[in-house]
């Protein structure tokens, strides 16, 4: 083929890549001027839901399911919210809402671990309202009546005169109540357990003290769901104090 041909081809490919490269060029920008001008993003069509605690609880509400997107928040002395919520399919079907109830578990010891909540489910607590377009609607939110806890906590009690660390396997833990990691001489360190099945038990294994370059293995122990498992630490070596205590719920 001559060099003359070959030039000719080149061009039209050169040629036919320049307007399909214009023509894309050309859609983008009219798609981002719809958007910004002409054809605003529609928004989603909703309700207002108004939220009242009546229960002696703190409270996160979610959508669909336990594990569903927090859609409003009862964590201090506040009663009633309101939000806006997509409205429900066309199929009659209704909006669900799972409460998840939180219960301080560290009220009777030391202050300093902070405010450590233990998530609690009533699978009786599921209301659902169908929701319609700039309706309005009330949801009231009693106590539970079969509360189940899906978590369990260790309790670390530092009796030793230096800092002293929480790791699992090499990991260092942070607390659950105030998200620090070193406990300090005379306080407690609480962690929470998340290992554990539904309805069976988590042998914890290989669960460390550390305290400057020393560590100190914490005796292994097999947790259940709902329970406070406590320990003390007297620099020396690790060792359960008492029986596993049950979460208390009102």
């Amino acid at each position: 083929m001559s060099s003359i041909i070959l030039e000719e081809v080149f061009v039209s490919y050169i040629n036919k890549f320049s307007m399909l490269f214009f023509f894309i060029l050309l859609v983008t920008s009219c798609e981002n001027l719809n958007n910004n001008t002409g054809n605003p993003i529609e928004e989603a069509k909703t309700g207002k839901v108004t939220f009242v605690n009546e229960s002696s609880y703190k409270l996160k509400v979610h959508l669909n399911s336990f594990s569903g997107p927090v859609v409003v928040e009862f964590m201090n002395n506040e009663f009633t919210k309101t939000v806006d919520v997509r409205i429900s399919d066309t199929h009659g079907f209704g909006t669900t809402f799972s409460i998840e109830y939180l219960y301080r578990i560290n009220d009777i010891f030391d202050a300093d671990s902070g405010e450590v909540l233990a998530s609690g489910f009533d699978f009786n607590m599921q209301p659902n309202i169908v929701i319609e377009e700039n309706k309005k609607y009330t949801l009231q939110i009693p106590n539970p009546t079969n509360l189940e806890f899906r978590s369990s906590f260790i309790k670390l009690y530092n009796t030793h005169n230096i800092p002293i660390e929480l790791r699992d396997f090499g990991k260092i833990l942070r607390q659950a109540g105030n998200n620090n990691i070193p406990i300090s001489p005379g306080k407690t360190g609480v962690y929470i357990l998340n290992e554990i099945p539904v309805d069976g038990e988590y042998v914890y294994k290989d669960y460390r003290v550390v305290s400057t370059i020393e560590e100190t293995i914490i005796p292994d122990f097999t947790a259940k769901n709902a329970f406070i498992y406590s320990f003390i630490f007297n620099g020396n070596s690790v060792v359960q104090s008492g029986l596993p205590q049950s979460i208390l719920f009102k």
